[in-house]
């Protein structure tokens, strides 16, 4: 089964068929609506006037409240604007005509969706099946079980978004197996996904194959090797299992990310976590990185936090990755794919 995706926030600027779908729903309860898929003037006093009936905060906007109050059922032999609002947020996954008259071949898809999404496939547009339509904008990737990809590169990663994903998934089944909430798994994901686009075998950009520079899925990078020789800490860890014959035996990680990738993903999730427990001196607060505002996080109270995996995404960035990101760059770039990982299983 697909994860239960978060409804969407519709506001004013936001376009797609998602507002589409908004403005048919909204239209079938009888406010007089352009229907051109751009949340404008007329679409946000509609909202309001129909949040006011429902006796919803006024805002305007559409979010969760809004939108489960909106819909309606729909099923085979419906002929109305709620049943072109289903067809509009269908035909972002399949080939369907949006003529509101919802017929057999209407319910033929929908049995699709839900079957694809893994959800009660009965054809009929309910609360569940409107949420999963309203939540995601494509199918999830749902690759092999166990599937593990990497590829020797610098700066940019080679991999493929379906391979992302399914790194990603096998991430996710990690952390939660050592324990790690499905929130706290998903921060760290979103903090992967900026640093190595979930790629172990990634160098940092200007350093391939040199021990000093960032490698793997958090870009593990030492400061000091000009000065003490001692490479990045995973490939410390790497020599210290046998990985690697050496610390510095960057050739041998690189063919590991191109014939045993799953071994080198493991190991750098085994060092990952291993790194995170206490008296590591890796996992810590520094004041000098204050962005979340939690200042007293130990690694088993972020290990089994419920927290919002955005706001967890940015306390794993202050205590184990401490860049030198702007407090908006990690909003953008970490919390906002994390969120959106724990949503809807995919970064964006």
């Amino acid at each position: 089964m697909a994860a239960t995706p978060a409804w969407p926030v519709l506001q004013t600027g936001s376009s797609g068929k998602n507002v589409s779908a908004l403005q048919c729903l909204l239209t079938f309860q009888g406010y007089s609506l352009t229907i051109d898929g751009s949340f404008g003037s007329g679409t946000q006093t509609a909202v309001i006037n129909f949040q006011r009936s429902k006796s919803l905060s006024p805002d305007g906007v559409a979010g969760p409240n809004t939108l489960s109050a909106l819909i309606v059922t729909v099923r085979n032999g419906t002929n109305n604007y709620a049943a072109r609002a289903a067809q509009y947020l269908l035909s972002k996954f399949e080939s369907i005509t949006v003529d509101g008259a919802f017929g057999s071949n209407s319910t033929s898809v929908t049995v699709t969706f839900q079957q694809k999404m893994g959800i009660s496939s009965d054809g009929v547009v309910g609360p569940t099946t409107w949420q999963y339509l309203f939540g995601y904008n494509a199918y999830p990737v749902t690759p092999p079980s166990g599937t593990v990809y990497a590829s020797k590169c610098s700066g940019t990663s080679t991999l493929t978004t379906a391979q992302m994903l399914a790194n990603a998934q096998y991430i996710s089944t990690y952390l939660q197996g050592q324990g790690f909430s499905k929130q706290a798994a998903c921060g760290m994901l979103g903090n992967i996904y900026h640093e190595s686009r979930v790629n172990p075998g990634i160098w940092e950009g200007g350093y391939l194959d040199n021990p000093r520079g960032g490698y793997g899925l958090v870009q593990w990078t030492s400061t000091t090797y000009s000065s003490n020789g001692v490479p990045s800490p995973f490939l410390v860890y790497a020599a210290s299992i046998g990985l690697i014959s050496n610390k510095t035996a960057v050739a041998e990680l690189d063919s590991l990310a191109t014939n045993n990738p799953k071994r080198l993903m493991d190991a750098e999730l085994d060092w990952l976590v291993q790194s995170m427990k206490p008296g590591q001196g890796y996992f810590f607060y520094s004041s000098s990185f204050n962005h979340s505002g939690y200042t007293t996080m130990t690694y088993d109270s972020f290990r089994l936090s419920t927290l919002d995996a955005g706001t967890l995404a940015t306390i794993f960035h202050d205590y184990y990755e401490r860049s030198g990101d702007s407090a908006a760059a990690i909003a953008a770039n970490r919390a906002t794919p994390a969120r959106n990982y724990f949503n809807t299983g995919a970064f964006s």
